[in-house]
């Protein structure tokens, strides 16, 4: 867990996640944090909604273990909200780390001052009505791209990386030696301060 925080505190750490897994893992450019700075990681818990039906958000956030991330599939569904502040606040009180909807987000004033990390493709105020269907815990495909429960989900202001749960220790291991590289490269560039009286 140590090493996910310090990752998480990375500048940019998505970018490092990606290189590591060579270049590759990234969602497409559709899916943006509701709130600019957002960041998140953690494994995924999944959902597989039916129609505008948001029952099984509620289904897996009360199934969802504490820093988990919540991955919506929604198949592209944008005229009506699949997250907003009734489902943050249920969120927040589980230890829930953030969420990616391939769908739409509401209520973003309040998801924001709230401060929980919400990456979607869509912003509606339209929201869903729950009618007991969708699935927890299966494949699901936001974007066209495979995640399964227990994928490790990794978002900032760059986009969303998802890591396959074989590769998850190779890749942070490898994300942890490129930031530290990098840090050591910028310390190596950086002019010396200016130490002449003034």
């Amino acid at each position: 867990m140590t090493d996910l925080r310090t990752l998480l505190a990375a500048d940019d750490f998505t970018c490092a996640l990606s290189d590591a897994l060579g270049r590759q893992g990234a969602l497409s450019a559709a899916f943006r944090p509701v709130w600019p700075g957002a960041r998140l990681l953690g494994p995924a818990v999944t959902v597989r909604t039916f129609g505008t039906d948001l029952s099984a958000v509620f289904d897996a956030i009360h199934a969802a273990a504490a820093g988990s991330v919540l991955v919506i599939d929604s198949h592209g569904v944008t005229h009506s909200a699949f997250w907003g502040e009734r489902t943050t606040r249920a969120a927040l009180a589980r230890g829930v780390a953030g969420a990616v909807i391939d769908g739409a987000c509401r209520d973003v004033h309040a998801v924001r001052r709230l401060g929980f990390p919400v990456f979607s493709t869509a912003v509606t105020p339209n929201a869903g009505l729950p009618g007991g269907r969708g699935d927890v815990n299966v494949l699901v495909a936001p974007g066209g791209q495979p995640v399964h429960p227990g994928d490790l989900i990794a978002a900032d202001d760059n986009g969303v990386v998802v890591i396959p749960q074989a590769h998850i220790t190779p890749a942070l291991t490898r994300a942890h030696a490129l930031i530290a590289a990098d840090a050591a490269e910028r310390t190596s560039t950086d002019p010396a301060p200016d130490a002449s009286p003034r």
